[in-house]
Parts: C-alpha cells; sequence; structure tokens
C-alpha cells in the first residue's frame, strides 16, 4: 500500500516535470518565433511590399506609354515641324478684325507634308527614310529625325524667311504707322466700300499691297456689307473680283478677312479661284479654319499655297505679341519660311518697333510676293 502511495508521487513528479519542460519548449518556439518575425518579415508581408514595389514602378512610368503618343523611352527624335505643331494651344481672346477657332494641332501624313504643306522645307527634302507607323492608323505617319540620314538640308538662302501681314488697312493712319517700322511689313488693305472709302488712295502709299477680301464666317456679328457668301452666284463674285481688279490695278494677292464658312465650302472656293483665275489674282489663306478647302484648290490650279502660320495680336497685350511673334520666328527657323497676320493695333505697332532688331538678326522679312516668287 504503501509503495503504491510512492510509485503515484513518482509519476505526478515526473508528470510535473514533463509539463514543465513542454511550457518551457512552447515559451523558447514562440521566443524564436517573434525573434525570426522581427529579422525576417513575414511571406504575406514580402507579398504585399512586392506588390506595393510593383504599384510604384508602374507609377512612375503611367505616362511612358499612352494609345496616341509615340512612347516616351524610344530613342527618337521628332522633327521640330512636328513639335511645333503639338505645342499647346495658347488662350486666345476674341478677334476684332478677324474671326479665328484656334490654333490647330495635327499630325501629317507624310505624303501631305512632301506633296501638299509647301510652307515647310520638309516639302523639298528627300531624305525622309525613317517614319513611324501608329498603330490607330497604319497610313498616318510621324516624320522621324535621324541624325544620319534624315536631316533636312537647309535651305541655301543665308536666313530663314518671313513675311508679316498686317490685315484690316483702310486709313492713312494705318499706312502712316506702317511706314514708320521701316519694315518690309505687307499690308492687306479693304476694297472700297461705304465703310472704308479711302483705301484706294491708301493703297498708293505702298509699292506693295494685298487686298483683304471679307468672306463668310461661320459665327461673326460684325460682317462686312460686301461680304462674299457661301451660294452666291458666279456673276456677283466675277463682278466683285473684277472692281477690285480695276479700283487696284497694281494689287496681285488678296487674303481673306474673316472667311470660316466660305473657305470651307469647296464649291463657292472654287468660282472664287476662277474669278481670281480670269483677273490674274492669287488666293493667300488667312487659316482662319482646318477646313479650308484653298490649300486642294491651289493644287487644281497649279498655284502655290502659302498659309497663315501665326496670328500674332489674338491678345491685344504687347508682352503676348511679343511672345507670338517669337514663335513666328522660330517657325520660319524650322520651315525656312513662314507667314505673321495682325492688325493695325497700337499694341501690335509698339511690339514690332521693340522686335526690330531681333527680327533682323534672326529672319529676312520679305513681302509676301517674295514668298511666292521664290517657291513658284
Amino acid at each position: 500500500m504503501e509503495q503504491d502511495k510512492k510509485n503515484s508521487a513518482q509519476r505526478s513528479r515526473a508528470l510535473l516535470y514533463v509539463g514543465i519542460l513542454l511550457c518551457i519548449l512552447v515559451v523558447a518556439m514562440a521566443i524564436y518565433t517573434i525573434a525570426s518575425n522581427y529579422k525576417n518579415p513575414s511571406k504575406a508581408h514580402d507579398q504585399t511590399r512586392i506588390i506595393e514595389n510593383i504599384d510604384r514602378y508602374f507609377e512612375s512610368r503611367r505616362q511612358d506609354f499612352t494609345i496616341f503618343d509615340v512612347p516616351r523611352n524610344l530613342e527618337l527624335n521628332i522633327t521640330d515641324e512636328v513639335k511645333i505643331q503639338m505645342l499647346p494651344t495658347p488662350n486666345f481672346t476674341k478677334l476684332d478684325g478677324d474671326e479665328f477657332d484656334g490654333e490647330f494641332v495635327e499630325i501629317k501624313r507624310v505624303d501631305e507634308v512632301i506633296n501638299n504643306d509647301t510652307n515647310s522645307t520638309i516639302n523639298n527634302s528627300k531624305d525622309l527614310n525613317s517614319t513611324l507607323n501608329l498603330k490607330a492608323n497604319p497610313s498616318q505617319k510621324l516624320v522621324i529625325n535621324s541624325s544620319e540620314n534624315t536631316k533636312i538640308k537647309p535651305k541655301p538662302t543665308n536666313k530663314p524667311k518671313l513675311a508679316i501681314i498686317i490685315d484690316d488697312i483702310s486709313t492713312f493712319y494705318h499706312a502712316k504707322k506702317i511706314k514708320s517700322l521701316g519694315l518690309n511689313i505687307t499690308p492687306s488693305i479693304f476694297p472700297i466700300s461705304q465703310n472704308y472709302p479711302q483705301t484706294i488712295s491708301v493703297s498708293r502709299e505702298f509699292k506693295f499691297y494685298m487686298i483683304h477680301l471679307p468672306l463668310e464666317a461661320i459665327n461673326y456679328p460684325y460682317e462686312e456689307k460686301n461680304t462674299l457668301k457661301v451660294g452666291d452666284s458666279i456673276e456677283k463674285i466675277n463682278k466683285q473680283i473684277a472692281k477690285i481688279r480695276s479700283d487696284f490695278p497694281n494689287a496681285i494677292y488678296i487674303n481673306n478677312h474673316t472667311g470660316s464658312k466660305f473657305t470651307s465650302d469647296y464649291s463657292s472656293m472654287k468660282i472664287l479661284f476662277n474669278s481670281l483665275k480670269t483677273y490674274k489674282m492669287i488666293f493667300i489663306d488667312s487659316y482662319t479654319t482646318k477646313e479650308s478647302k484653298a490649300g486642294i484648290l491651289s493644287k487644281e490650279f497649279g498655284n502655290k499655297y502659302l498659309k497663315r502660320d501665326v496670328f500674332i495680336d489674338n491678345s491685344k497685350d504687347e508682352k503676348a505679341i511679343i511672345n507670338q511673334i517669337r514663335r513666328a520666328i522660330k517657325i520660319a527657323k524650322i520651315s525656312g519660311q513662314a507667314i505673321a497676320i495682325g492688325h493695325p493695333y497700337l499694341q501690335t505697332f509698339k511690339a514690332l518697333e521693340v522686335m526690330k532688331n531681333e527680327l533682323k538678326n534672326e529672319v529676312e522679312l520679305v513681302f509676301v510676293k517674295d514668298l511666292y516668287e521664290l517657291y513658284n
């Protein structure tokens, strides 16, 4: 009996020791696990951190690839001709004298650049060997500039050529302000009318001038009384051009005052081009709409197509006008030639006066006829 009690006590102690040992082992394992977790994060934590790193990686490259843009990380150098067309559209104010619906951002097909855009040196370049096909439209290509085989050859002239047209000329005061600049500025004079009775006499103040022909706009509340409109008869258009030829016998070039609706209409523009051909006059596109058919019809009639590149005074702020003149200079340097259009505002004349030396140093200021005759 006493022996049984001894054995029972020994088993109890043994179980106690085993229990204590197990507790020690559990505590040791817990300590080891905590220590391990402190030194090496868990797999779940590792996966979370990896995912976060991936997110940050792609976040930093999210702008590298878009549906419409060339990937930035491709080592391609797009020509300045394309870059200049992709410049952000400035915030222009409403024009008082001319209608305008904004600068136009275009990506031109190579064949269009070569055959149609005759204001660009790309037109005469024969080294366009490198192009980029856009997946969205395989027929469209961006002109790519390779330093080895696609350099645009400079024109043989010493300086790029810039023609500055001042539209809406109608008074002797306008003539005096233009002449006082001492620059080769092309005045574009309104046809004689009740509103502009002096323009025939004003034209005699200049050796070279253009005619500023009012054409119908899509939405312009200050329409001139003698504005030609879509649907006007051949007889009406011929009569008006014939009168202009009679009143201004030295005028050869005509550009449009407003005209977004008229110049967008192929039939009306064809009548006008036929009339201009009859009276030996040439149309220069003020380019108040990207839908203008002047380029198409110039090609059909065998004429050189010249169009406006920059409106310099959409904002009547002297600093803004200076910036636009510099933009015109930049385009001239890229393309070899450019046309800028302004208006007889006081701020425009001040800006041109400020820019006289820069214009003389950076470009050759020419009349519109010089551009046309040089490349025709």
